[in-house]
C-alpha cells in the first residue's frame, strides 16, 4: 500500500462554460468557446495542467511545444487581440499561446492548409506589425505542413519517455550505438543488447534523441514515423 499525499486533481488552463441554451446571453459570444467546441484535452504532466483545445491539429502543436526544452508555459485559446483594417477593428483569438524560458511569447494561429490559412496569413502579418519593434513576441500561423504526423509522433514518444526513462539503460544503448560506429537501426541495438526488451530499447533511443545525443537519421524525419527499422545516428559533442 502506498503512503503519502495522493496525486491532486489537475487544473485546467482556463475556465470554459458548458454549451449555452437558447435564450442565454453571452458577452462577446463570438469569442467564448464552450466545452462542446473544445473537444480535445491534453495533460501537461510536468505542471499537472489540462489544456482544452478545439482540434487534433491544435493538440499536435501543443505536444510539439511541450516536448521542447525551451517551453516554459502553454495556454490554449488566448485573446481576443485587435487589429485595425481599413478603419475597422477586427478581433481575433489565437489558438495556442506559448511562453519561452526567456520570456518571449509566441501566439499561434492554427489552420488547415488551404484558402482559410492563406486568408489568415494577412491578419497575422498585421498583428505582428502592431507589436513594438523591440518586442520578442510574435504571432505565427501554423498549418498541417508544420504540424506533421512525424513531428507529433516524435513529441508523443519524447513526452512518454520522460516519465519512464531509465538512465542506466539509456547509457547502455548509447554505448552500443557508439560501438556500432555511431549509426544503427533500432533493431540492431536490440540485437547488441539481448537482455533488454525492445520496449526498453525504444525508450532509451527516444531518451537519447530528447537529450540531443542521437538523431532519427532520415532526410525528412518530420514526415516519417520512426520504427524499429529506422536508422539512429549518434551526435558528436566535439
Amino acid at each position: 500500500m502506498r503512503t503519502g499525499t495522493p496525486p491532486q486533481r489537475g487544473e485546467f488552463d482556463r475556465e470554459i462554460p458548458f454549451k449555452g441554451t437558447l435564450g442565454d446571453e453571452v458577452e462577446e459570444e463570438e469569442f467564448v468557446k464552450t466545452i462542446a467546441s473544445c473537444r480535445v484535452v491534453i495533460l501537461d504532466r510536468s505542471t499537472n495542467t489540462y489544456h482544452r483545445l478545439e482540434s487534433n491539429l491544435e493538440a499536435g502543436l501543443v505536444k510539439i511545444l511541450l516536448a521542447r526544452h525551451d517551453t516554459l508555459a502553454i495556454k490554449g485559446q488566448d485573446g481576443p487581440y485587435s487589429v485595425i483594417v481599413e478603419g475597422k477593428t477586427i478581433l481575433h483569438i489565437v489558438d495556442v499561446r506559448r511562453t519561452a524560458v526567456g520570456g518571449a511569447i509566441t501566439y499561434f494561429v492554427v489552420k488547415a492548409e488551404g484558402s482559410t490559412a492563406r486568408a489568415t496569413a494577412g491578419l497575422v502579418k498585421l498583428l505582428n506589425n502592431q507589436l513594438p519593434k523591440n518586442s520578442g513576441d510574435r504571432f505565427v500561423l501554423v498549418t498541417n505542413r508544420d504540424i506533421t504526423k512525424g513531428r507529433v509522433n516524435a513529441a508523443e514518444n519524447i513526452l512518454h519517455t520522460r516519465e519512464v526513462r531509465n538512465n542506466s539503460e539509456t547509457s547502455r544503448v548509447h554505448d552500443a550505438l557508439l560501438e556500432h560506429g555511431g549509426r544503427a537501426k533500432v533493431w540492431h541495438l536490440a540485437q547488441l543488447l539481448p537482455d533488454l526488451p525492445m520496449a526498453n530499447i525504444w525508450t532509451a533511443v527516444w531518451d537519447l534523441i530528447d537529450r540531443q545525443l542521437a538523431i532519427f537519421d532520415h532526410p525528412t524525419p518530420e514526415n516519417v514515423i520512426m520504427s524499429e527499422g529506422s536508422w539512429i545516428g549518434a551526435i558528436s559533442k566535439d
